[in-house]
């Protein structure tokens, strides 16, 4: 059989896995799809953000440090937006709706590797519908330090038999991998997603909502046929009205 064409995938997180009163209200992981051959066009994209932003060499663009107010912001979505052939996946875990009887309320590795399950078979679902035909993936997610990637990795190998029979685990290519953000330019990219999504979820010191960069690449969410992104560029694990009664959600849905 010929060797089917190639996605690739770039996941970074937003939110810590604590359930205490300081913690993040949400856990999120941010996913960029981006076809094998547009790869190039978005490393160039990220070089020229990295000179443009005048991040330090061998120094990965991190939101949290290099893009901290609007302008930057704005430069950064604009410029991503107009990346093609590039799907977003959100799977955002609220985590006041996690019930008092769940095991993600104990333990956090299990939190972590079950939404980052969730993610990875939405990102299989994406690939099996690739605009041209099904392909491949290569999953890369962002090094989270101190945390036993061994885990998720086992956990991972267990999921083809406990998914739905509709995930196309046939198409994983390789395990995933877990990097380093410095050498990935596509993790990079992923963490500007990431950044977006958390200005856009969470509360500012002032009660208020930085709407403007997720909305600025809105389009590329994975959408369903009907052009819906819900359950499929933005998977919510939690009460959708949290996220649908937001000052600024779009009536017409994300």
């Amino acid at each position: 059989m010929p060797t089917r064409q190639l996605v690739r995938a770039y996941i970074d997180e937003t939110g810590d896995r604590g359930l205490s009163a300081s913690a993040s209200p949400y856990f999120s992981f941010a996913a960029l799809l981006i076809a094998d051959e547009q790869e190039a066009n978005m490393r160039a994209a990220m070089s020229q953000l990295r000179r443009d932003l005048k991040v330090p060499p061998g120094k990965a663009l991190h939101w949290k440090d290099h893009v901290k107010v609007f302008p930057r912001r704005q430069y950064v979505a604009g410029t991503l937006a107009g990346l093609d052939h590039v799907k977003i996946v959100y799977v955002v875990v609220e985590k006041a709706a996690i019930p008092a009887h769940a095991g993600m309320r104990q333990d956090q590795v299990l939190f972590y590797n079950f939404a980052a399950g969730i993610t990875l078979e939405r990102l299989l679902l994406a690939a099996g519908n690739w605009e041209g035909g099904a392909r491949d993936l290569v999953v890369k997610f962002g090094h989270v330090r101190g945390f036993d990637h061994r885990t998720t990795c086992d956990y991972f190998k267990l999921k083809p038999e406990r998914s739905p029979s509709y995930v196309p685990w046939r198409l994983l290519r390789g395990q995933p991998t877990f990097e380093d953000q410095a050498t990935w330019d596509g993790l990079q990219a992923a963490d500007q997603y990431a950044g977006m999504l958390s200005a856009a979820i969470r509360r500012d010191g002032y009660g208020g909502y930085e709407p403007a960069h997720l909305l600025a690449v809105r389009h590329q969410l994975r959408r369903d046929g009907r052009g819906s992104s819900r359950n499929y560029g933005f998977k919510i694990l939690g009460n959708e009205a949290t996220f649908t009664s937001l000052p600024w959600w779009p009536t017409e849905g994300l």
